[in-house]
């Protein structure tokens, strides 16, 4: 069965390459980077690569997007990428020629914490024939947006491919991992106060803020206010490290773990670390922590400053992301699909979503299009000339 995966930026391609990495050995993967505003660094690659060698990482432009998938006629395209991306890339695949009655089938995920459930994100994967998600409380919650919305694709379980790979972390480590995220807190305030709890910690304990990426790096999400560079402007108490690169390696010598909502909390969690998930802030979809209500990790900075964690309640851990192995069924699912495809009992011409996008008008699918039409260096130009200039 041949796969195909096609990435937007750092945290998707993450996921594509380590979801695929756990595929049947019958599955011949390629993964291919979409040239595009927020699309991984060398670096990053080069990183991905580290992690799970062997697939080559190949970069592509949008306009050659469509010959290729005719081209290399997969049976499945996994499209990893974030929700305004997709629609762009639908629509080359449409016009290109790509999803007609040969399409493959179409597949999609989200590469960490996807609860709660929202409409936007069902709405930009309306098209695709199965979507992939990592436990069962967001199984059940995208399921009663798709009976909202009365139409969607099928979803199935996957356990998120990089906690396969976690391994204990050994007893006796001294720093404080704050896992920093491009959107949640907003406020600079909030931000220097984490700060400021972390430069707070008792003695013998050493913070450190991982951030997603370096200056100059682009994220699936603009990032801001840079943590970094608050803690540059600020009476800086002991020093903070900041580090880049894998969160296995920042876990290494953790006595303790703690975020806003991110998803390395859910790593943490598999490397035995204790942890805190700060709820200083409140607790709501916007801040993206609701999943970790009942969890008994919850607390505020005053908790962080003590160098206080905690470990998760076992009943939480089942329905969220820690369900056996033996629940997985996302390879079934796209097996499942490729055979009706190979069958003909596929859509005879495109997928009902595209349907859907044809009521758009014009400006607003080219708007889109400038989304990944124009390559990463034409962005990293604007933005040394916006900088430049201001």
């Amino acid at each position: 069965m041949r796969v195909l995966t096609l990435s937007d930026s750092d945290s998707y391609l993450k996921w594509a390459v380590a979801l695929t990495a756990g595929a049947p050995t019958h599955w011949a993967v390629r993964h291919l980077v979409l040239d595009n505003v927020i699309a991984p660094s060398a670096e990053q690659v080069a990183a991905v690569l580290r992690d799970h060698p062997g697939r080559p990482i190949g970069r592509i432009a949008g306009l050659r997007l469509a010959r290729t998938v005719r081209a290399l006629r997969p049976d499945v395209l996994l499209i990893a990428a974030t929700g305004p991306a997709i629609d762009a890339i639908r629509d080359l695949l449409t016009w290109g020629g790509a999803l007609g009655p040969q399409r493959p089938v179409l597949a999609t995920g989200l590469p960490g914490i996807s609860f709660p459930a929202n409409d936007p994100a069902v709405l930009h994967r309306r098209d695709f024939d199965v979507m992939i998600l990592h436990s069962h409380r967001e199984i059940a919650a995208y399921g009663e947006v798709v009976a909202e919305l009365g139409f969607g694709p099928r979803f199935a379980l996957a356990t998120l491919p990089f906690l396969a790979s976690v391994a204990p972390v050994e007893p006796g480590g001294r720093t404080v991992v704050f896992a920093a995220q491009s959107l949640v807190p907003a406020r600079a305030e909030d931000r220097r106060s984490i700060l400021l709890a972390l430069s707070a910690l008792p003695a013998g304990l050493d913070p450190v803020v991982k951030v997603r990426a370096l200056a100059g790096e682009r994220q699936a999400h603009n990032e801001d206010l840079p943590y970094a560079e608050l803690w540059a402007t600020m009476e800086q108490r002991r020093p903070i490290e900041f580090v880049a690169g894998s969160m296995a390696a920042a876990l290494q010598h953790a006595a303790g773990f703690t975020t806003v909502s991110s998803t390395a909390a859910l790593e943490a969690i598999a490397a035995g670390v204790p942890t805190l998930v700060l709820d200083e802030f409140g607790v709501s979809d916007a801040l993206i922590n609701t999943v970790f209500v009942e969890s008994g990790l919850l607390g505020g900075l005053d908790r962080l400053s003590a160098g206080e964690f905690s470990r998760p309640r076992p009943g939480w851990l089942h329905d969220n992301y820690f369900h056996p192995s033996t629940d997985d069924d996302w390879v079934a699912a796209l097996e499942e699909a490729v055979a009706l495809r190979r069958a003909g009992r596929m859509d005879e011409t495109v997928p009902r979503g595209v349907e859907l996008s044809r009521r758009e008008s014009w400006p607003s699918r080219i708007r889109r299009q400038l989304r990944v039409l124009p390559p990463a260096w034409v962005w990293q130009g604007l933005r040394r000339l916006k900088r430049s200039s201001g």
